[in-house]
């Protein structure tokens, strides 16, 4: 694999941790010279664990192996080990005794942890210091972690520990704090293409920067991801692909339709918008990586609009051209980015509908989320006379006069969850057949539940997004109240009369339960 033909063997050959790089570096080039001094290795200046954390990719466990080198390495060049003596040798073909590497998913009880306390006491085999590089660690087990404490806190003079992860909040804070801890960042395009290009060049790939660009970007900041991909399309498409190549190879989408639904969210064009989506879905494309493309059409054009300039050939820069013309207000933008990344397309990854609900929730969001206007202010009835929004307002659906006596409840509750759903499908659930409106009233609605879990999931979790909403639809602040009905009163109204329910009828199914 070439991530792993090219994977840094000094610190001047890792991308885009400097921080990191510079510090180690300082750290090992003192601690070399007070060793050459005959400073007491308890007074050394190298910290006795480390804390590596950050995205995966982005160089943990390398970092891990280059510092399991530099402090065992005799000839350091600049805080750099060598990799030409016996301890580099050894760690770097893998077979050094001392460098004990545990991977934390897999031995991450109180005994494996026991285990190690029980050898970290014997003096190294064959290098100067043993190093433990405890990958994963915040899978250990909380009784590992008590395990690992006190020796994580005085370990003998010659072990160091090392420890990586993913998710550093999962990690104790009592083994935060006894560790010196370095963040490690995702790796910047620029930085992550230059690289990518020297590693092409070594191996006598062509590619171009728009090719390397793609790579990057598809990445999103992990170099080893970004290696593997250069591999894979050099597999799939020769040593020398064209940029169509690389797209394909990548799976990327190639589709001008993602600068359309761009400039359609842009102009608050939603039938627009939700024809493309609809479209891309019947086409079999990629939803998921169409809507990441058109994110990023969105994002560079937000920072061109930002900057004032259009920079030719960058993703978005017609849109941005076009934005800076409008003298377009960046938040509309940024919020059509936000509803966007938003879209959870895990549980359906062919359905276009998380992207609809997501360009619907971008061009309607503000009259969805905005104070309720009055009926004086909008037009309520046909007619000459009939009052109209002031200009400039947003137009508010369903409105309904504040004098208007509400007599059918389930269309209320159907246009309820609608205008939920819109907003937040997860939480809109729970109002989804879970209950029934029992009163509306002038400044407050009552809901009944025969359910306890489903009561108090709309009492606490959905209050203020159903309270907006029905707000929306009555014209007046409401409040909701919410009180448990038997299920036999519950059961007395009309069987629902869904799509699913018709569809069953239709091919013969006969109904069970109270209501047949």
């Amino acid at each position: 694999m070439l991530y792993g033909k090219w994977r840094p063997r000094g610190f001047d050959e890792v991308v885009g941790q400097d921080h990191i790089v510079t510090t180690l570096r300082n750290a090992l080039t003192e601690a070399d010279a007070a060793r050459k001094r005959g400073v007491p290795e308890r007074d050394n200046p190298l910290a006795h664990a480390y804390l590596f954390s950050g995205p995966r990719g982005t160089g943990k466990t390398t970092m891990a192996r280059i510092l399991a080198r530099a402090v065992n390495c005799v000839n350091l060049k600049d805080g750099d080990p060598c990799n030409e003596c016996p301890s580099c040798e050894a760690i770097s073909r893998g077979n050094a005794l001392d460098l004990i590497e545990m991977d934390a998913a897999s031995n991450r009880g109180i005994d494996d942890i026991r285990e190690l306390r029980e050898k970290i006491g014997f003096a190294p085999s064959d290098l100067m210091k043993k190093v433990y590089l405890l990958d994963e660690v915040h899978m250990l087990t909380e009784g590992a972690f008590n395990a690992l404490l006190k020796t994580l806190e005085e370990p003998p003079p010659h072990a160091i520990f090392i420890l990586a992860t993913t998710d550093l909040h999962k990690v104790p804070a009592t083994v935060r704090s006894r560790c010196q801890r370095y963040d490690f960042h995702r790796v910047d395009d620029e930085a992550m293409a230059s690289r990518l290009r020297y590693i092409a060049g070594e191996e006598g790939f062509k590619l171009s920067d728009t090719a390397f660009r793609a790579i990057g970007r598809l990445s999103r900041g992990a170099m080893r991801d970004a290696i593997t991909l250069l591999e894979q399309v050099a597999a799939q498409c020769g040593p020398e692909p064209d940029d169509a190549d690389v797209m394909a190879a990548l799976g990327l989408v190639e589709d001008e339709r993602s600068g359309h639904l761009a400039r359609a969210l842009v102009d608050e064009d939603l039938a627009a918008a939700l024809s493309i989506a609809r479209a891309v879905g019947d086409d079999g494309i990629d939803i998921a990586r169409f809507t990441r493309e058109t994110i990023d059409i969105l994002r560079s054009a937000l920072t061109l609009l930002l900057q004032r300039k259009d920079k030719e050939g960058e993703p978005g820069s017609e849109l941005a051209a076009v934005l800076i013309e409008r003298s377009a207000d960046p938040r509309q933008v940024a919020n059509a980015i936000a509803e966007l990344a938003r879209a959870d397309f895990r549980l359906d990854p062919a359905s276009p509908i998380p992207l609809e609900v997501a360009c619907a929730t971008a061009i309607l969001g503000a009259a969805i989320s905005s104070p309720p206007v009055h009926t004086r202010d909008v037009r309520v009835a046909a007619g000459d006379g009939a009052q109209r929004a002031p200009a400039g307002a947003r137009p508010v659906a369903r409105m309904i006069p504040s004098d208007t006596p509400l007599s059918d409840n389930e269309k209320f509750l159907r246009d309820l969850y609608d205008r939920c759903r819109l907003v937040n499908v997860r939480l809109a659930g729970w109002l989804n057949g879970s209950c029934d409106v029992l009163s509306i009233g002038e400044e407050e609605f009552e809901l009944g539940f025969a359910r306890q879990m489903h009561m108090e999931k709309v009492d606490t979790d959905c209050r203020t997004l159903v309270e907006e909403q029905a707000q929306i639809l009555l014209g007046r602040p409401m409040r909701m109240k919410v009180r448990l009905v038997d299920e036999e009163s519950q059961s007395r109204r009309a069987p629902k009369s869904g799509h699913l329910a018709a569809a069953a009828r239709a091919m013969g199914a006969t109904p069970i339960g109270k209501d047949q």
